[in-house]
């Protein structure tokens, strides 16, 4: 008896797994993306960089977010219909870090 429940959550889990997410295409125009390289404190490591990008990226609207904590900067690429410069700063604010600043590139 116990196998058998065994089988079946074993086949219930792998059927879960194994479905894949749905996607959905989304078109931005070239001359709406806008590039931001703002200045960034508080980030000591990579987990920091990863944690800063994990938050911005969640923002719809947000096509890329490189952070550098040696640099102390993260550079954000976006569709400016669809995400602004407070909405950014906001979500770094809240990953734990302190913007201070754009920089130019």
């Amino acid at each position: 008896m116990k196998t058998v429940i065994l089988v079946l959550f074993l086949a219930i889990g792998f059927a879960a797994c194994s479905s894949s997410p749905t996607t959905q295409q989304i078109v931005i125009k070239r001359s709406n993306l806008a590039e931001k390289c703002i200045g960034v404190e508080g980030m000591t490591c990579v987990g920091c960089e990863v944690t800063l990008e994990d938050q911005v990226s969640k923002i719809k609207g947000v096509v890329s977010v490189k952070a550098s904590a040696s640099d102390d900067e993260a550079t954000i690429l976006y569709d400016s219909t669809q995400a602004d410069f407070l909405t950014i700063t906001t979500a770094i604010k809240e990953a734990g870090y302190k913007t201070t600043s754009l920089k130019n590139k």
